[in-house]
């Protein structure tokens, strides 16, 4: 704390109080040397509290040397409130990892740090003048080159103003071409138009004559092969042997010929007009059960005439195998095997694929169109019922079966332009030896019966001439009567 006049006044007292009690002590005898020490102890006093003084205007100089006044100096007690205290947190603020425990130390290490900073600003400032100096050469270059380029755009834009005049006067005479020749044009668009009103009449007769005449070509070729009925096909093979009691029959087709069981074949008579012509050289049907050999297997009969029996050599021919080869089909229209009003559709493609053949292209009973197009490899076009549209009970399923109609004309004249042959799906199915498996006739179903109802026609009038015959008129005791030689003009006159 601050020396006052009061500490000073205490000392002075206390000093006196020790003399007093010194010489009180010794006594009035010994009076004279007491007074030699008064006199000693007040200079000592006088000098304590001089050096006390001073010493205090030193610690005051020295506070406002370091800038921290507080009235503690905290040797004992280091507080903010402190010189020291102070003092030490100005040093680990300002100073921050340069501080150190003392004020020279830190300061010493500061004037390092500045004097490091001084060299590197001035090599930063020397390296700013040198880039300053190379920017003002750059400049004056670019200058250089800018009023090089000014002078030749200068140059540029004069040559460019007179190619501009020699252009312009071109373009003005091209425009008067132009305008010639666009006036001519418009002359000619004119009896062009002329002359397309003038085709399209022609070009739509045409049309009309050739759409005739295509349709009188369908017709003719579709009478020719009805009456002609050309066929390329051949027997696939021929039966054997035939054991009528049991209803087999053995073929000369075999495991050599690659030929798979359930393998169905039509079966012909000997004297055939042709192979897959129509059904009338078809007397019966096989389905292969055995493999017995390289050229021989074992079949059922399943389907045959009672009139025309089947006989060793009677040629046998499928469509759906080929020896060595897969076969491919498309089919078109409604499919139903066996008469029931269902579609067998998934039944024929079974059928198909067991035989290892395929189906490339096909339009759906919902008139959609499959594959991508007849091709030479394409065997048959096989067409099943078309849709009566008449029987549609709602637009949507009318508009159904146009659609499928449509795609049904459309797959058909696809099938004409690339010559593959068209049959129908009865005429298919004899080919390849298959026989409808239902049999079951429900009353009420909306589905025809297999077996026609009555007789046929026989050309007999109908009304009887009520004459009955005499064998059955004349009395017991009569005779048979004979014949006269003449019978009834109904079945023709003997020449």
């Amino acid at each position: 704390s601050k020396p006052t006049a009061v500490h000073f006044s205490l000392i002075f007292f206390v000093m006196t109080t020790l003399i007093g009690g010194v010489a009180a002590y010794l006594g009035y005898s010994d009076l004279a040397e007491a007074n030699v020490k008064l006199d000693q102890a007040q200079k000592d006093s006088q000098r304590d509290g001089v050096a006390v003084r001073k010493l205090d205007e030193e610690i005051q100089a020295l506070k406002k040397l370091i800038g921290n006044e507080q009235e503690e100096v905290g040797l004992d007690n280091k507080t903010p409130n402190t010189v020291i205290g102070a003092t030490e947190l100005d040093i680990k603020t300002h100073a921050d990892v340069l501080a150190e425990p003392t004020i020279k130390n830190t300061l010493i290490k500061l004037s390092a740090q500045l004097n490091q900073t001084k060299t590197e600003l001035a090599a930063e400032q020397k390296a700013k003048n040198d880039l300053e100096a190379a920017l003002q050469q750059l400049k004056s270059n670019m200058d250089k080159k800018v009023d090089e380029h000014r002078k030749a755009r200068d140059s540029s834009e004069k040559d460019l103003a007179d190619t501009q005049k020699v252009k312009e006067e071109e373009v003005g005479a091209k425009d008067q071409q132009i305008a010639a020749l666009q006036k001519e044009n418009e002359e000619i668009l004119i009896e062009l138009d002329q002359l397309r009103e003038t085709n399209a009449k022609t070009i739509k007769d045409l049309e009309n004559k050739n759409n005739t005449y295509a349709s009188l070509i369908d017709t003719l070729r579709s009478r020719l092969d009805q009456v002609q009925k050309y066929s390329f096909e051949v027997p696939d093979g021929v039966v054997r042997t035939v054991d009528n009691s049991t209803g087999v029959v053995w073929i000369n087709l075999g495991e050599a010929d690659r030929l798979p069981k359930r393998m169905t074949f039509s079966v012909y008579r000997k004297a055939h007009q042709g192979i897959g012509r129509g059904e009338e050289d078809i007397i019966g049907a096989i389905e292969v059960t055995k493999i017995l050999g390289p050229h021989l297997s074992e079949a059922r009969i399943v389907g045959d005439d009672i009139y025309q029996p089947i006989s060793p050599g009677d040629p046998i021919y499928t469509p759906l195998w080929g020896v060595g080869r897969p076969e491919t089909f498309a089919i078109s229209g409604i499919i139903d095997l066996d008469g029931d009003g269902k579609s067998d559709m998934d039944l024929l493609t079974r059928i198909i694929e067991n035989a290892n053949a395929k189906i490339d292209n096909q339009v759906t009973e919902n008139g959609e169109r499959t594959g991508d197009g007849l091709t030479v490899h394409t065997k048959f076009l096989v067409i099943g019922e078309s849709p009566d549209v008449e029987a549609a009970k709602t637009d949507e399923q009318r508009d159904k079966m146009q659609e499928l109609l449509a795609k049904m004309k459309e797959i058909r004249e696809e099938a004409r332009l690339k010559a593959v042959r068209v049959i129908g799906i009865n005429d298919f199915l004899s080919y390849i030896g298959y026989k409808p498996q239902r049999r079951l006739f429900v009353p009420g179903s909306g589905v025809k019966s297999p077996i026609k109802q009555g007789a046929k026609v026989t050309g007999v009038n109908d009304v009887s001439t009520g004459t009955v015959s005499g064998a059955y008129t004349r009395g017991k005791g009569l005779k048979q009567q004979t014949s006269s030689g003449q019978t009834s003009k109904v079945f023709g006159t003997s020449n």
